[in-house]
């Protein structure tokens, strides 16, 4: 007598992603590579200029053509302007997901701003942007969908933080402080949620030749090369970091493959940390 064939496994749902700081740079790199796994993903960004940062941020235009070029190239991806400062706008974005998708299985926070300034010259202005949109920012997003995750049993937090985050960086106290809290985040909510099969992880870029770093360099008076030879001057090789490095460690760390990574620092700063 026959046997009847065993049913095909199902495949398992995507993913659903949402990468702060996405129009350009390391979020849009991070946003390209989580899409090219799998999953469906949503770019969010701030997608305007803000007074005391000393170069511009994107557009509306930036974030839609980032968001266009992934669903050519990979399938879903969807754009939403989101100022991660506010809570409001948070719930907006993630209530977004949570409809067209699901709850958040992947968040990445790497919305981040920088102004170099020596302390005595430092506006409450400029170390409260620096504080919000990195520290306070990340805080209001995993606030929102831990629900999810806890929900699904299943959870991945990586937080774009920088080597400025275990080491100080001159003239960049604000920036320094900042990324500092976020490595104290990662750490303390990757003890509070492991429970929950969540992990919490940073990866911790040296130099990049991304908008901020070009946009700080020339508030500086320096031109991109001297700005990135300055910046890059600690990294082992002498050479800067690539956004695409940045995504690859931040792909990793949200794969099943790292789910015993928990509460680390991941350097991606050839090296710079090391001395």
């Amino acid at each position: 007598m026959p046997q009847p064939e065993a049913a095909a496994p199902q495949a398992a749902p995507p993913k659903v992603a949402l990468v702060t700081g996405a129009a350009r740079g390391h979020g849009l790199a991070i946003a390209r590579a989580l899409a090219q796994g799998g999953a469906r993903v949503y770019l969010a960004d701030i997608a305007t200029d803000l007074p005391a940062i000393p170069y511009r941020l994107s557009s509306p235009r930036d974030l839609d053509d980032a968001a266009a070029e992934l669903r050519r190239l990979h399938g879903h991806a969807e754009a939403l302007v989101c100022d991660v400062r506010d809570p409001a706008a948070v719930d907006r974005a993630v209530s977004a997901i949570e409809r067209g998708s699901g709850p958040v299985d992947i968040l990445v926070n790497n919305a981040g701003v920088m102004a170099l300034r020596a302390l005595p010259e430092v506006s409450e202005e400029e170390w409260d942007v620096q504080m919000d949109v990195i520290a306070k920012g990340a805080f209001l997003c995993c606030r929102r969908v831990l629900p999810g995750m806890n929900g699904r049993g299943w959870g991945r937090i990586v937080n774009v933080a920088s080597v400025a985050g275990h080491r100080g960086l001159g003239t960049g106290v604000a920036y320094t402080a900042a990324k500092h809290a976020l490595v104290g985040l990662t750490r303390a909510l990757a003890m509070e949620v492991a429970n929950q099969n969540i992990t919490v992880n940073a990866v911790c870029p040296g130099t990049t030749p991304t908008d901020l770093v070009r946009g700080v360099g020339r508030a500086a008076g320096l031109a991109e090369h001297e700005a990135l030879e300055r910046f890059s001057a600690r990294h082992l090789t002498g050479r800067p970091i690539r956004s695409e490095d940045i995504a690859a460690a931040v792909a990793w760390l949200a794969s099943d493959a790292a789910a015993r990574v928990n509460g680390a620092s991941l350097f991606v700063d050839d090296g710079w940390h090391a001395h």
